[in-house]
């Protein structure tokens, strides 16, 4: 199919034909967009694939790299305070980044990724300008928690989105190659921070971060554009206030959805795997710190988790497109709980072993969470994707709100027993997460083993 320039527009109604012939007929009730045609490659296609890429080393990079940021408030700018109250920033933060989904997901299905990504560019340069001098936990919220935080709500549901658009058959290597771009991020930003700190200083070093994020978003708003954008349906003039309120509602939250029980046990597969992955990698450092180790090391090890993510978010998501992406997915955090209960939590305090886990855990939690979204894809009509992404991500964001000061609070006065039990607690989040994607795969081919999807 060669490259197309104008917008396709569905009715919010519209049907999503479902091939059958292809897979069992278990799973005949998943939507296909089989009524759409989609290149599938072609440079246009690859274009959006590299602006989303860009878009998420910065989007995504943020996210992974809060652990080499919030090591160095909690010495310096907020060494008077308590490691739960210092965790809101980043709860408060995360939050956000995913809660406002539920919004900016239906906006970018009825009004395309420009303006999205537009606003969420500028917001997270002002945010991280204001963060460079702050010098309180309350500065700190208000800075990066709801600025930077909003700005970069506004721009993953376009960047993840728009890619959706372009690709089918291989959607899932398409998305991962794209949230490369996240484990990029989370490789640049903590080394290119971790030099800054000690040659010009925080506030510089926050402030060249946010010039390196403008230029990358600068770029992915040139080149991600979407295809198919969701007509809403408006009420007539004649019917009543509250059904028209009630209409305008239905056009941003599709509350019915969580009664498809696959949708919903993977929105809470996705609350326990956000919980598991943003506890680990904030107080990743810190935990390193409290079993001996320099802060050098504490940062090298944030990069290693960042930089084994790139295979897996690229490896895993090939493999997928072949055996299908609940089943890569089910297995990678079969290999993340593993990780944790065999390496992390009995072997932490030594060094070596916690390189290992870097490594390993780095590799599977990547892979999961590019898998997630594609998972997600394989159930939902793309002109509702960003909707349902919106809901999913929203919901599971109150296990950052929820999951990061608990985790702070067991870690209490940083001592290394407290250290062992907040391995365990991500341990369990890693559990539940499992659980719940085998109880969502469930729902779709019941027990079967030898299905693709």
């Amino acid at each position: 199919m060669s490259c197309i320039d104008e917008i396709i527009e569905l009715e919010e109604n519209d049907e999503i034909a479902v091939d059958t012939n292809s897979i069992s007929s278990a799973i005949s009730n998943l939507p296909q967009d089989e009524e759409l045609e989609y290149p599938d490659g072609g440079w246009r296609a690859y274009g959006v694939v590299l602006g989303s890429f860009l878009g998420l080393t910065v989007s995504f990079g943020l996210i992974n790299s809060v652990g080499a940021i919030q090591a160095y408030i909690a010495l310096h700018q907020l060494v008077d305070e308590a490691t739960s109250t210092i965790s809101w920033i980043f709860s408060i933060y995360l939050t956000i980044v995913f809660g406002i989904g539920i919004l900016v997901g239906p906006v970018f299905d009825t009004n395309g990724a420009l303006p999205l990504l537009l606003c969420g560019m500028v917001l997270q340069f002002i945010g991280l300008m204001a963060t460079a001098v702050c010098k309180s936990v309350v500065e700190f919220i208000f800075a990066f928690s709801v600025c930077v935080g909003v700005g970069n709500a506004f721009c993953i549901p376009p960047l993840i989105g728009s890619v959706s658009h372009w690709f089918l058959s291989k959607r899932g290597q398409a998305i991962g190659l794209a949230t490369v771009g996240g484990s990029i991020g989370g490789v640049v930003i903590p080394l290119m921070l971790h030099v800054l700190y000690s040659n010009v200083g925080f506030v510089w070093a926050i402030r060249i971060l946010a010039f390196f994020c403008l230029g990358c978003q600068a770029l992915s708003l040139i080149l991600v554009k979407e295809r198919v954008r969701r007509k809403l349906v408006y009420m007539d003039d004649n019917q009543r206030k509250f059904q028209q309120i009630v209409q305008a509602c239905n056009n941003l939250v599709d509350v019915s959805s969580l009664s498809d029980m696959k949708f919903a046990f993977l929105t809470a597969g996705v609350f326990f795997e956000d919980v598991t992955l943003m506890c680990t990698s904030t107080y990743l450092p810190t935990y390193a710190i409290a079993q001996g180790a320099s802060e050098s090391t504490a940062y090298i090890l944030v990069t290693v988790f960042n930089a084994s993510g790139i295979v897996g978010r690229v490896l895993p998501a090939y493999v997928a497109d072949f055996i299908g992406y609940f089943n890569v997915n089910v297995l990678m955090l079969m290999g993340m709980v593993l990780t944790m209960l065999v390496l992390w939590f009995p072997f932490g305090s030594h060094i070596g072993i916690l390189y290992a886990f870097s490594i390993l855990c780095g590799f599977f939690v990547s892979s999961v969470l590019s898998l997630s979204t594609a998972c997600l894809g394989a159930i939902t009509p793309v002109h509702n994707f960003g909707q349902r992404y919106g809901m999913c991500f929203c919901l599971a964001s109150l296990g950052y709100l929820i999951g990061i000061p608990v985790g702070a609070a067991i870690i209490g006065d940083g001592s290394t027993h407290r250290y062992d039990i907040f391995a365990l607690y991500c341990s369990i989040s890693a559990v539940a997460s499992m659980f719940c994607w085998m109880v969502s795969r469930y729902y779709i081919v019941g027990f079967k083993l030898n299905v693709r999807i």
